[in-house]
């Protein structure tokens, strides 16, 4: 006994039966006859496009080769004078802090510490940067000199001659600091008028 809606065992999935409600002769993906061999052919001119969009500019994923946003690629402050030879902004102002702040602590410990500031950047910073590097020890070995200084003008101070040497030593201290404190803020290779070179 068969039933007129089942389809006949060698087509197990019912492409060639018809649902009810369709028309005969209809062709399509919805009923009626199966696909021709193959599938449906594409229209012609080919399918629209239906990627998602084209990414051209703007934003961009972290890591991709832009930064994103227009920016650089670099990061910080840009390239570092190991590279290029000349200082960033970190670098240059680096370098303003151990040339001003030697002089500046000159003034407030009356010359006894001024070599701290330079110290404490020539050793943070040595091989990170041949700027930084090179401005500590300038401003580090001067300071060294200005310690010296108001030593020598401590012992002077029972002839009198160190009373009036130790505030020289201070104003000299200072002043050349903030010299050499702008000159590197100019990314300047700033050399005092004497020095020493007991640190490189």
């Amino acid at each position: 006994m068969s039933y007129p809606n089942t389809p006949p065992p060698e087509d197990p999935y019912g492409q060639g039966r018809q649902p009810s409600g369709g028309q005969p002769g209809h062709q399509g993906p919805s009923g009626g006859h199966p696909p021709p061999p193959g599938g449906y052919p594409p229209p012609p001119g080919g399918y629209p496009y239906q990627g998602g969009y084209e990414q051209t500019g703007g934003y961009q994923a972290p890591g991709s080769p832009q930064g994103g946003y227009g920016m650089p690629p670099q990061g910080g402050y840009g390239p570092s004078s190991a590279t290029t030879g000349q200082p960033n902004a970190e670098e240059r102002q680096m370098g303003l802090f151990a040339h001003l702040g030697g002089g500046l602590l000159g003034l407030l410990s009356g010359g006894g510490l001024s070599f701290l500031v330079p110290l404490i950047i020539y050793l943070v910073k040595k091989d990170e940067s041949p700027f930084v590097r090179d401005q500590a020890a300038q401003a580090l070995n001067f300071q060294l000199l200005v310690l010296i200084g108001t030593f020598v003008s401590s012992l002077l101070t029972v002839v009198l001659i160190g009373a009036l040497l130790w505030p020289v030593v201070v104003v000299i201290s200072l002043v050349f600091g903030i010299l050499g404190g702008m000159a590197a803020n100019r990314g300047e290779w700033y050399r005092y008028p004497f020095n020493v070179n007991w640190v490189t």
